[in-house]
């Protein structure tokens, strides 16, 4: 499939496992992408806020501040930072994670083990909805 990214696009990858992390920054930076990785929440949320980021995944489970506390305090953060389009990526297939998540403004979820080419049609559709919406 082919994409056009605007030039640059920047994707925060907020995940604590490091062999996941390497998969996800690799295929993104293999789109053309400007990939900035955090450990945690907290150091993914310090980075949000002084980089112009345009598209968040996050794990769920995840030392010092959880991916669910970060989509909520993105979504505390005034616009355009607190608009901005996340993923939730989680080994958990709880169904009632899956809703607390989406419920606290994650765009999408995804369970694990990832595809790495279904997180980025996720992304792409993210990204397209949100430039659409403005």
């Amino acid at each position: 499939m082919s994409r056009k990214w605007p030039d640059p696009t920047r994707v925060l990858v907020v995940e604590d496992d490091q062999a996941t992390a390497r998969l996800i920054q690799a295929r993104l930076e293999m789109e053309g992408l400007k990939v900035f990785m955090a450990p945690n929440g907290v150091e993914g949320l310090e980075i949000l806020q002084r980089e112009a980021i345009d598209l968040v995944t996050t794990d769920l489970m995840m030392p010092a501040m959880n991916g669910f506390r970060l989509v909520q305090e993105i979504r505390d953060l005034p616009p355009p930072k607190g608009r901005v389009p996340i993923l939730l990526i989680s080994s958990n297939q709880n169904e009632q994670d899956m809703i607390r998540c989406l419920a606290a403004g994650a765009d999408d979820y995804m369970t694990k083990p990832i595809s790495a080419q279904v997180l980025v049609e996720r992304l792409w559709r993210m990204h397209q909805r949100s430039s659409s919406a403005g």
